[in-house]
């Protein structure tokens, strides 16, 4: 069987999106290696030689941007570091850690400023800051592009200050800085910071500053998760996202109680982490279908005028349900911090979905992404051929 070759600059540029969402992205992990075992027997090169991502999704994009020359290897060390996580690599867990965090949050309850002299949030997550440092290379990132293994890495934050999405990419001299509404797009070399700030979830973690503005969570108001990948230059995307399919015309629940502070939370971050990629998609199919009516001829005038190809890999199995079974693997103060909170086997089970940092869930995250991918094999390899 011939091979074919990604670097082939007469190929169309394939994007790969990764999306935010905590401790759901890995997922992603999962879906990716399946990718790579149906492809690579015939694949030469970096397969996805524009990679985006936001939150949770920019530190596994940046990781495959790193090993953009070694695409398989690069693969498998993800799977290795998220098949072994445990909450105290991302935040702090013990009792000391828990109770001096809380404790800075009762301290800002009796003080004007103390909010603008600490930086306050419901979790530290310092441990998260250690472990960026050590298993990612960003100095491979440029070797990457300049070998021509990768086109441009992006990743996403929101500013805080400008309300802003701002898209930090690194990649081809050729691409240039853009401009939309409320998102822009900016060249810089991706640093540690950058990942931090872009997986700040709000409240839940610090802000991080970048330059003159503290940024959080890069999926927070970004109304356009997929325009960073076409901005760089991609010809057709591949999203690998975190909500699961939903059965058409189910019917809606019936409210027994009041919801609870994790109830309220957990909608809020669905909306965060979701909405948008869900209309991303539908605006982009939209699109597609307005610019076959125009005329050739036309299109050819308008060289930005072109249809962008989509194929999206998403859970098949309610992630809230998957996270609840393994509340007891937690530390045993974080399961006490969280009750509080109304978040616990029985309840909170979709912010738990996004914190639970444990390896027996993202472990069954992996399997799972795993197997819906491979439910789509023939699909996937059609989409690279």
């Amino acid at each position: 069987m011939n091979k074919v070759c990604y670097n082939d600059p007469s190929r169309p540029k394939t994007g790969l999106v990764l999306t935010g969402g905590g401790a759901r992205a890995a997922y992603q992990v999962g879906a990716l290696r399946a990718v790579s075992d149906i492809i690579y027997r015939t694949e030469c090169g970096n397969p996805f030689p524009i990679i985006t991502g936001t939150s949770a999704g920019a530190i596994n994009a940046t990781v495959l941007a790193a090993y953009a020359r070694t695409p398989r290897l690069g693969i498998r060390s993800l799977q290795k570091v998220w098949e072994n996580f445990s909450v105290d690599q991302v935040f702090r867990s013990d009792v000391w850690g828990v109770i001096r965090n809380t404790g800075r949050w009762a301290r800002s309850i009796f003080s004007n400023d103390y909010h603008r002299k600490h930086k306050l949030a419901l979790l530290n997550n310092q441990p998260l800051n250690d472990l960026l440092g050590r298993v990612i290379h960003y100095q491979n990132i440029q070797e990457s592009i300049n070998c021509g293994q990768l086109h441009a890495i992006s990743v996403t934050a929101s500013g805080y200050l400008s309300g802003e999405s701002i898209s930090f990419f690194q990649g081809n001299e050729s691409i240039k800085n853009w401009r939309r509404y409320r998102r822009t797009g900016i060249r810089a070399e991706i640093t540690r910071d950058h990942l931090l700030a872009s997986a700040a979830i709000p409240l839940v973690f610090p802000a991080v500053k970048l330059n003159r503005e503290y940024f959080g969570d890069g999926s927070v108001r970004f109304l356009s998760p997929i325009s960073p990948a076409i901005h760089l230059g991609a010809d057709r995307v591949m999203i690998i996202g975190v909500d699961p399919v939903r059965a058409e015309g189910a019917e809606r629940p019936t409210a027994v109680q009041y919801p609870s502070t994790a109830d309220i939370a957990g909608h809020v971050l669905d909306s965060v982490f979701i909405d948008s990629l869900d209309s991303d998609i539908e605006r982009i199919k939209r699109v597609n279908q307005t610019i076959k009516l125009i005329p050739q001829a036309v299109r050819e005038l308008q060289s930005n005028l072109r249809p962008i190809e989509t194929f999206t890999i998403c859970p098949s199995q309610d992630l809230s349900q998957l996270a609840s079974k393994h509340f007891h693997e937690l530390p045993g103060i974080i399961r006490f911090f969280f009750r509080r909170l109304g978040i616990g086997s029985n309840e909170g089970s979709t912010v738990l979905s996004y914190l639970l940092f444990e390896s027996s869930y993202t472990q069954e995250l992996i399997r799972l992404g795993y197997q819906d991918a491979m439910v789509q094999k023939e699909d996937i390899k059609a989409f690279f051929q």
